[in-house]
């Protein structure tokens, strides 16, 4: 590993290898873990080479969570336009796409929102979570009827959409819920206890528009 190896890759190759390394690192050990040399290891490349494309610790781990972010954005986008146009059956794909990456990568997710590891302020994570925000915004417009404004603190049916989501993945993640179930069958378990749940929400919605008409 040194400049001979570095100058093999192309540059963005050389970012692509160390974004990948440095997510394989997060996603076996977590965030806590993570550490520029061994991310240079896993990529073949010198020690230095992360510091130089990405500054430091800090900057590479903020843009893998903004790539992570739109990964997960990307993958809610695909199964809300797969769902149709019933406002409440792209809310129950979108609840299920968001449970789902979050149970599959619950390393990645942690990264994502500790100030601890990225830059909240970074131009690129921003970007995602603007992102983010304005794809639920429009869909819980659409499922309520209401025109809402971006602000989840003044949004209960947003605020409500997003708890249930974060709350049931963490339930899961912990082992709070689904303690003792084989491990092979934990994910099609939590999946289709999420099924449920979401059927219950998505009720409570149409309840509520229903009283509002």
């Amino acid at each position: 590993m040194n400049d001979m190896t570095d100058r093999a890759y192309h540059h963005g190759d050389l970012k692509a290898a160390l974004l990948t390394a440095a997510r394989s690192i997060v996603e076996e050990e977590g965030a806590d873990a993570f550490t520029l040399r061994e991310a240079a290891r896993r990529a073949g490349v010198s020690h230095g080479a992360p510091a130089h494309h990405f500054g430091d610790k800090t900057g590479l781990l903020t843009l893998l969570a903004a790539q992570v972010m739109n990964e997960r954005i990307d993958q809610v986008a695909i199964a809300k336009l797969a769902a149709g146009p019933e406002p409440m059956d792209q809310l129950k794909a979108c609840g299920m796409a968001h449970i789902e990456f979050l149970i599959s990568h619950p390393h990645l997710e942690n990264l994502c929102w500790r100030n601890k590891f990225v830059n909240r302020a970074d131009p690129a994570l921003v970007d995602a979570l603007e992102r983010m925000a304005a794809e639920l915004i429009a869909t819980m417009s659409a499922v309520t009827g209401k025109t809402l404004i971006p602000d989840k603190e003044s949004n209960p049916s947003t605020l409500l959409a997003i708890s249930v989501v974060h709350g049931f993945a963490q339930m899961v993640n912990e082992r709070i819920i689904l303690r003792d179930a084989p491990e092979h069958e934990r994910h099609e378990q939590a999946l289709a206890m999420a099924s449920e749940m979401l059927d219950l929400v998505g009720t409570a919605f149409g309840n509520a528009r229903g009283d509002d008409a």
